[in-house]
């Protein structure tokens, strides 16, 4: 989808607690493809949400060949 910015250290929307997900739509896949292409571009191994400024407990990873999301 789209590789967003990522907050770095003493962002306070990195100290700002995240809601839980409570609805499964398309926004949120939207997400996850974003935190997806931006954890790759990095790169990197995870990368949660907020690090995009999003404040949804929502984290993607890419660990030993295997590519998820939480």
């Amino acid at each position: 989808m789209a590789v967003q910015p990522i907050r770095l250290f003493g962002d306070p929307v990195l100290r700002t607690p995240a809601a839980a997900v409570e609805t499964y739509d398309k926004e949120l896949r939207k997400l996850v493809a974003d935190l997806t292409d931006t954890m790759q571009e990095a790169p990197g191994a995870g990368l949660a949400a907020p690090q995009i400024g999003v404040l949804l407990r929502v984290f993607t990873y890419w660990v030993d060949d295997e590519l998820g999301h939480l």
